[in-house]
């Protein structure tokens, strides 16, 4: 089943997703669907709210890149972050540890070509349950990291712009008044913005 992927504009993006009880076939269904959905449109995370649900629930598969190495502790136990791709997490908390916070340039599914750099711890540790509602405690860092504290973003209803400092929003800022000029204008024609696929 092809999702479509909510685009800046729509409301869900600024709503708070519930909590996953249900740890039945149609959470792995939609886990499924979700990972089918990113990796059309060439992302590394998807949550609930870009796909029109709002629950804590997110899918995330990132790869490797050499010039930003990423560490795993999945459970207490040290393993490859290729072990976890990809990556399904239900009700995720972060915690932050000790460490330095860093600017990375971020993008997003739901504001397509619009990228810019946001502050961010760079080592943190997540509670979350997985597909059949086991809980895990993942300790990570490097883009793994990042793209966790993105995706949870977006289950409280969060963008990567909201983050932001002003001086580096400014410089796309008219970028995101477009889209969001373009989405509301197909919400009105009754049409439903779609982005993906190119």
């Amino acid at each position: 089943m092809t999702l479509r992927i909510t685009q800046y504009g729509e409301s869900i993006l600024h709503e708070k997703g519930k909590a996953v009880s249900d740890f039945s076939d149609e959470l792995s269904d939609l886990a499924n669907d979700m990972i089918e959905a990113m990796r059309g449109a060439d992302g590394i995370g998807l949550a609930a709210q870009q796909i029109g649900q709002a629950l804590r629930f997110c899918v995330i598969e990132v790869p490797d890149h050499p010039d930003y190495p990423m560490t795993c502790i999945l459970d207490g136990k040290p393993l490859s972050p290729a072990l976890l791709r990809p990556m399904p997490l239900a009700n995720p908390k972060i915690q932050f540890l000790p460490c330095d916070e860093f600017y990375y340039e971020e993008g997003c599914l739901s504001l397509p070509e619009i990228k810019g750099d946001v502050a961010r711890p760079e080592r943190i540790r997540v509670g979350y349950q997985d597909l059949d509602g086991v809980p895990h405690v993942l300790e990570c860092d490097g883009l793994l990291a990042r793209c966790i504290q993105h995706e949870v973003d977006h289950l409280d209803g969060i963008l990567f712009i909201d983050l932001m400092e002003k001086p580096h929003f400014a410089e796309i800022k008219e970028e995101v008044r477009q889209l969001k000029k373009k989405t509301q204008a197909c919400l009105k024609e009754g049409k439903l913005p779609y982005a993906y696929p190119r």
